[in-house]
């Protein structure tokens, strides 16, 4: 079952990207909380930029902390731990330079 999608975006106004992460109906509406966290992935610094996470949430949309990586290749991260599963899911999104 798919639970999330992890995204990129960039902010031409801010000239950052951010990582993005989506909970899925299907899963959101079956679950209780869960634990997130995005951020955006730079290949060129070798470096996870960004991140925020969250405990206990419900929420369906997520989003990192800009980044100063437009001259990087960079990806969006995110994980999710559903309550009661000991690890979270993890995802990436494509490489982008």
């Amino acid at each position: 079952m798919k639970i999330a999608s992890v995204k990129q975006f960039y902010s031409p106004k801010c000239q950052q990207n951010y990582g993005y992460l989506w909970v899925w109906d299907s899963f959101r509406d079956k679950a209780g909380d869960y634990d997130v966290s995005t951020a955006v992935y730079s290949y060129s610094q070798d470096e996870i930029l960004g991140k925020r996470a969250w405990t206990n949430s419900t929420a369906q949309e997520f989003w990192s902390n800009g980044t100063d990586t437009v001259k990087d290749c960079t990806a969006g991260v995110g994980s999710l731990r559903p309550a009661g599963d000991p690890l979270a899911s993890q995802g990436a999104s494509t490489k982008r330079c």
